[in-house]
């Protein structure tokens, strides 16, 4: 299965983690810490926790015992994030998967 946001941050010319490609809009983080209701994601340069992040209803980071789920977030995954054109808002909003 392809990762529909992956393709449209490919498409859209998405910055890397460290440089966005204009004031807010797409950018991809890795996540450094999930699970037990922990995350933290490095985006845009910042270490970001999970009161700073909107993270779609997709994705859980809450989980205590990992069953290899798809929708389980866990460190190492890269994710594509929407940020706020004001960089105050940073929403997760799917794994990045490139095939």
């Amino acid at each position: 299965m392809s990762d529909i946001y992956a393709k449209l941050a490919g498409m859209m010319g998405a910055g890397s983690a460290s440089r966005p490609i204009a004031p807010g809009g797409w950018l991809f983080g890795d996540v450094l810490e999930a699970g037990q209701g922990e995350l933290r994601i490095a985006c845009g340069g910042l270490s970001l926790g999970q009161t700073e992040l909107h993270v779609s209803a997709d994705l859980s980071y809450t989980w205590t015992l990992d069953e290899g789920q798809a929708n389980f977030l866990r460190a190492g995954d890269r994710v594509l994030v929407l940020v706020s054109s004001d960089m105050q808002d940073y929403y997760v909003l799917q794994k990045a998967v490139f095939t």
